[in-house]
């Protein structure tokens, strides 16, 4: 504990800066320029907002590429993000997350668009065109946000309708043939009425060389989001927002690597090495013969091409009216996604393996609140409604009819209401206190059943299991905490806060199924966080962070003989955190931040049936990165050099913590130099991976059951010119 207390004031001693930038969404001064969010449902600026938060304005992230999600990881301490395929997107918040990749799961790092909540994991990529900004908030988030933001959220928002006429676009030309635009038009239409048209496209062929058949991994995707604002009364807004995304018939399933492996004393993978004959099917094989002619993971030889499709809509309208010193917020959000994904699961020339999966969801939600803002004290109280419907097909096929042809899956219903408040009183002028709550109720119902070569072997319902297949959840969150502001450049903060996931079901392929195991309980995790927001002068800012959860009941994910399982077991992480920014001349721009993390989930029976502790998946314990921008005149415009940088310490990727699923530490590096002529029209050119560092981001240990493992590589090196246009 005491090396965890030290390193605020250790990090405290470096010298670096976190990039902000003008534009929608700050606040520019002199010196480095604050962006302006809504982390706490109100307008505040970063350095106000008693929280750990990062945020991302436009510049920044048109800097690492909008459409790329999975690009926030190397700006934003303590994530990670797992995103193999755009067929699930999974964040991880200071080694908080859940692996499970079944379509009606959710995940415990909530998603909001827009401060509507997105339930599917398949819904969240390609969202990220057309920003004013993106929010990270690390830490329970459950008062005010509510659901399933045990252990932070991630949020974007949209760039809105202007009441002047402006626009940009920006094309783009990359590796593997890619060609991508990003654009929006916005203005007005009349005197009460303002209109945004925004849109996208990433389009390249695949960069997993196939030797059997096409090329793996290529993109076709579209966006497109048009937005109207409307003047109600004196002091009334509405704001209509539809949004469409997708992907054509791509094949980007299962894009893996195939390694063989074998199962160890305790059931956990480790490779089979390229002399070791295990299987008796010749050296560093797998049990059916096969072994991968070289060591390049984006080369492969996959008979069934991997496919996915999908489309996702969303109809958003959100009012908001002040009425003297009261502010109602009404937003009502419709979605709905229908996805098909296909994967050579066995990645090899032989039909052994396939999986596919069919999801239809169908979401509605409605939020409505009250909040009053004085010199004194703030309040905020408000109503939440959400149901999900979401209709889930797996199949597991063998051409070769090595396995039995299983199909299985079901509906499932989830309906949420909550009510939640918030209150903020200024005690004295420099301490406030932060009281705050939230009580939800989850009723879930399971409609699952199972077929092994066409015939009906197995279901779960409300009929054949009525006190296990509808489950309701009461749970709670609650915020307590005190601020201490001595100078309008200095806060301290610290409290305990409490965070909810609720429970639900998971999806098992092979029987025979025990009706008991499929259930699985709600997770909580307390929060004791101390933390410090110092502006040291116009050039610097420090932020700072340390923390320990108290994880109760988390829902540890793991594959068991082809089978996906959710258990509830005991955890914790204790950790630190920093950013520190600063501008040491004009045009330089640094930045630095670090977070270290100490993990542990407890009671976790490994396939032998020991029972082990073991380290969080995805949890390095120490991670660094650091940014440089250095912007000067020269001749119509400036020029801007941009180079960051992340370090991630070894980690797991998995609970049981197989030799397999052990990934090594790794330096990844991009860079960027763009052109601004004074018009506003810019050119870059840029380059992500820029060592080419070869390093997975997923791994699914399959060794026992078909003695292979699934591994999943980040992208390759890419590089790319883009031009970006703006008009007004």
């Amino acid at each position: 504990m005491r090396k965890l207390m030290a390193l605020p004031a250790a990090f405290a001693l470096c010298t670096s800066v976190y990039a902000q930038n003008s534009g929608p969404g700050s606040s520019e001064g002199e010196g480095l320029i604050e962006i302006i969010v809504t982390a706490q449902k109100r307008a505040q600026g970063l350095q106000e907002v008693p929280a750990s938060v990062t945020a991302l304005g436009e510049d920044a992230l048109a800097s690492i590429g909008r459409q790329d999600v999975t690009a926030l990881a190397g700006q934003v301490p303590s994530l990670q993000v797992n995103q193999y395929s755009p067929t699930i997107t999974i964040f991880n918040l200071r080694g908080v997350s859940q692996n499970d990749f079944a379509d009606s799961q959710e995940a415990p790092i909530a998603f909001y668009s827009d401060e509507v909540y997105v339930s599917a994991l398949g819904a969240i990529s390609g969202q990220t065109f057309d920003l004013e900004r993106v929010e990270v908030l690390r830490g329970p988030q459950g008062t005010l946000f509510g659901r399933n933001a045990t252990g932070g959220l991630i949020q974007i928002v949209s760039a809105k309708p202007t009441d002047r006429f402006e626009g940009f676009l920006t094309s783009t030309v990359g590796s593997n043939s890619q060609i991508a635009t990003e654009g929006a038009v916005s203005g007005p239409l009349s005197d009460r009425v303002r209109g945004r048209l925004a849109f996208t496209t990433n389009h390249h062929k695949g960069y997993i060389e196939n030797r059997i058949g096409p090329d793996l991994g290529n993109s076709k995707f579209y966006g497109i989001r048009p937005q109207l604002a409307v003047d109600v009364g004196e002091d009334g807004e509405l704001t209509l927002k539809v949004q469409h995304l997708r992907n054509d018939h791509e094949r980007s399933g299962g894009l893996y690597s195939h390694i063989a492996a074998r199962p160890d004393a305790n059931g956990l993978g480790m490779a089979v090495g390229a002399q070791e004959d295990y299987y008796g099917t010749g050296p560093g094989a797998d049990p059916f013969g096969f072994r991968e002619p070289d060591s390049d993971p984006f080369t492969a030889s996959n008979d069934r091409i991997g496919s996915f499709d999908r489309k996702v809509s969303s109809v958003t309208a959100r009012y908001t009216q002040t009425a003297g010193a009261v502010h109602l917020t009404s937003i009502t959000d419709y979605q709905e996604l229908r996805k098909s994904y296909g994967e050579d699961t066995d990645m090899s020339p032989d039909g052994i393996f396939n999986f596919d999966t069919h999801q239809k969801l169908k979401q509605f939600s409605q939020e409505l609140r009250l909040a009053q803002d004085t010199d004194r004290y703030n309040w905020l109280a408000g109503a939440y409604y959400l149901s999900i419907r979401s209709d889930n097909a797996y199949a597991i096929t063998s051409p070769l009819s090595i396995l039995p042809r299983q199909n299985y899956g079901g509906t499932l219903k989830t309906d949420n209401w909550s009510g939640f408040g918030q209150f903020e009183y200024n005690l004295t002028d420099t301490v406030s206190a932060v009281v705050g709550g939230r009580y939800s109720s989850d009723v879930k119902t399971y409609d699952f059943a199972h077929r092994t070569d066409g015939i009906g072997d197995f279901t779960f319902n409300q009929t054949t299991n009525p006190a296990l297949a509808r489950r309701t959840f009461h749970d709670w969150s609650g915020r307590l905490e005190l601020n201490y502001k001595p100078s309008k450049d200095m806060l301290f903060y610290g409290g305990v806060n409490r965070g909810t996931k609720s429970g639900g079901f998971g999806t098992q392929a092979f029987t025979p199924i025990d009706p008991a195991t499929i259930p699985f309980g709600s997770e909580k995790l307390t929060s004791y966080e101390m933390g410090a927001k110092l502006t040291l002068d116009r050039t610097t800012k420090f932020n700072t962070a340390v923390f320990h959860y108290d994880y109760k009941d988390y829902q540890a994910f793991s594959i068991v003989s082809l089978s996906q399982f959710i258990r509830n077991n005991p955890a914790r992480v204790t950790g630190a955190e920093f950013e520190l920014v600063k501008q040491p001349v004009k045009g330089l721009t640094l930045q630095l931040f670090g977070t270290y993390l100490d993990t542990k989930v407890k009671d976790i029976v490994l396939p032998s049936g020991t029972v082990a502790d073991r380290e969080l998946p995805q949890a390095p314990e120490l991670s660094l990165g650091w940014m440089v921008r250095y912007e000067f005149a020269l001749g119509a415009g400036s020029l801007a050099l941009q180079t960051d940088w992340k370090y991630d310490g070894a980690q797991f990727f998995s609970t049981f913590n197989a030799p397999i699923d052990h990934e090594g530490a790794r330096v990844v590096g991009n860079a960027r130099i763009a052109y601004m002529f004074d018009d506003g029209t810019e050119a870059a050119i840029f380059a992500n991976n820029i060592l080419d560092r070869r390093y997975r981001i997923y791994n699914l240990d399959l060794s026992g059951p078909l003695g292979i493992s699934n591994q999943a590589y980040a992208r390759p090196r890419w590089i790319g010119a883009s031009l970006t246009v703006r008009f007004d």
